[in-house]
């Protein structure tokens, strides 16, 4: 049994990442209230941001000018619970540069977030079939793996992952996320080292002890040792205990079924 645990810590929605935008000489009396706006989305006023890029968007003439205002818009509409706004205004953004493989990647997320799985997994792989190698395609091997996990194509969770540490090893949460897909399609052993590599990136991790944790009571299964002695569940119950240590009470049936007399 493996302990249900989120598979990413950090959520499936967008990230405020804003770009620098050179006003052309016509746009030029627009730049304050464009300024303005940003600093509003920067201090979570999405409301006032949200008005304050629409009234630009109904003043401006420059293209560039309204694709920002849209994704902007669309990251205010986004801290205020209006995802299908958000996504229609990445629409928009899209159609005015489909290029831009960053609008793909923000508009999956929001997708994902509201359990358009197949449209989201549509979005990155677009971004992959551009660029499998820069910060976006990252990101979208990153949501592909957590959304071939949630559609129980666990071997396919695992490639994914396998193709994003190839960039980046110093991500715990891949590690996490692998060692999971790794329990699903029962390889105790493997999830084991993943775990293992995700403590070792962030000691605070208490879903990666208590799924390790897991993880080390199923491996004594498979060895066939059903009822764990004392010796045999120590490093497991070291783990429960401190995912407990670390904040994590859904270990709590776990450590009283397999480290509480012992």
């Amino acid at each position: 049994m493996i302990i249900n645990q989120s598979l990413m810590r950090k959520s499936i929605i967008l990230f405020l990442s804003l770009l620098a935008f050179s006003f052309g000489s016509g746009q030029a009396s627009l730049k304050s209230d464009f300024d303005k706006a940003v600093k509003l989305l920067k201090a979570q006023d999405y409301q006032n941001a949200e008005k304050g890029f629409s009234e630009v968007l109904s003043k401006t003439t420059d293209k560039g000018l309204k694709k920002y205002c849209l994704i902007y818009r669309a990251f205010s509409y986004n801290g205020l619970g209006y995802y299908a706004k958000a996504i229609a205004d990445l629409d928009k953004a899209i159609e005015l540069d489909s290029s831009d493989v960053a609008s793909y990647v923000d508009r999956g997320k929001v997708k994902a977030y509201i359990d358009d799985l197949e449209g989201a997994k549509q979005d990155f792989l677009h971004v992959l079939g551009k660029d499998s190698i820069s910060e976006q395609g990252g990101a979208s091997l990153f949501y592909l793996g957590k959304i071939a996990y949630q559609q129980g194509e666990f071997e396919k969770s695992i490639k994914y992952c396998d193709k994003y540490l190839l960039m980046d090893r110093n991500d715990p949460e891949v590690y996490f996320n692998r060692g999971a897909a790794k329990d699903m399609i029962m390889d105790p052993a493997g999830s084991i080292k993943d775990y293992d590599m995700a403590i070792q990136l962030d000691s605070t991790y208490a879903e990666a002890y208590a799924n390790r944790g897991v993880a080390k009571i199923n491996l004594q299964g498979k060895k066939g040792n059903i009822q764990l002695t004392k010796e045999q569940a120590a490093d497991a119950c070291a783990d429960l205990r401190k995912a407990k240590q670390l904040g994590d009470n859904t270990v709590d049936d776990m450590i009283f079924v397999h480290c509480g007399n012992k």
